[in-house]
């Protein structure tokens, strides 16, 4: 009985081997799915930082650039007050002197209606 037996069992085995490798097989196709989407999702975040670091260098080199355009040996605070005596607004100093918005109203309560140049 048990030799009559022992084919039926190596077959059961054997189908049981299949399916487990059918199973592991669709597993393993599903997490590099999820695997290739989720370094798909981090390659595109790192292309948008990229993206925004390459702005940030642009606009810096504008600002750098539009700086050495302006005359030389006069740092932006000279060119603020200047401007501030032509009658500009702080925000108007602040963005063309590259200097914070609370510099340039400091520079206008100091030399706006200063007597002296």
């Amino acid at each position: 009985m048990s030799g009559a037996f022992f084919p039926y069992l190596m077959a059961v085995l054997w189908l049981a081997l299949a399916a487990a490798g059918v199973y592991l097989f669709g597993r393993l196709r599903r997490l590099e799915g999820r695997r290739d989407s989720f370094t798909a999702l981090y390659l595109d975040q790192q292309q948008q930082q990229i993206s925004a670091l390459q702005r940030d260098i642009a606009r810096l080199q504008s600002r750098f650039e539009h700086r050495a355009q302006g005359e030389p040996g006069l740092s932006p605070y000279n060119q603020a007050i200047e401007m501030i005596r032509q009658g500009l607004t702080a925000s108007e100093v602040a963005s063309r002197c590259g200097i914070s918005r609370s510099e340039a109203e400091l520079i206008v309560s100091l030399y706006r209606n200063s007597p002296t140049s």
